[in-house]
């Protein structure tokens, strides 16, 4: 098994690199990062999202607060579910803007795996975060880019630093 190194130098490149790509935005494209989180204790799960498009930096957040009886298989998924919803959100915004292509910046791995059939859907939430992404593939070009974590992207820390402060409100 390799391990992935995130040195800080390539971190600089990296983040140096994702500026470069949001200066050159066209009007018709969009970057996002995304990440979602998850309170167990509150039983709530919550997402952050960073949007820029050739003008603009925007960012959303949101909470869910799951019924522990009509969503017991939303919350088994802790987080995984926050995410999903972030892509799912951001791509569905993107439509909205009339956009032809956004590149999703992401670190939960299955955000991309259950989309090319890598890893199997079994849950019937996963099947219909499947189902909607291919719906809005048919009306956006949809770019994936997996980042590590935790590790000093600065976007993605931004996602991240959102979707937790997300689980502090009411």
């Amino acid at each position: 098994l390799i391990k992935e190194i995130w040195s800080q130098e390539r971190v600089n490149i990296f983040n140096d690199s994702v500026d470069k790509m949001i200066s050159g935005l066209n009007p018709y494209q969009a970057i996002a990062f995304t990440d979602g989180a998850y309170s167990q204790n509150k039983n709530k799960g919550g997402y952050g999202i960073v949007l820029f498009t050739q003008d603009n930096k925007e960012t959303y957040d949101k909470v869910f607060r799951w019924d522990t009886q009509s969503h017991k298989e939303i919350i088994k998924l802790h987080n995984v579910a926050a995410e999903c919803e972030a892509v799912k959100f951001v791509v569905k915004k993107a439509i909205e803007k009339n956009l032809q292509k956004i590149t999703i910046f992401y670190d939960y791995e299955g955000i991309l795996k259950w989309l090319t059939r890598e890893w199997n859907a079994n849950q019937e939430y996963t099947k219909d975060y499947i189902n909607t992404m291919l719906m809005y593939s048919k009306q956006i070009q949809i770019g994936f880019v997996k980042v590590k974590s935790h590790c000093g992207i600065t976007y993605n820390e931004l996602a991240d630093e959102i979707a937790t402060n997300a689980l502090l409100k009411p």
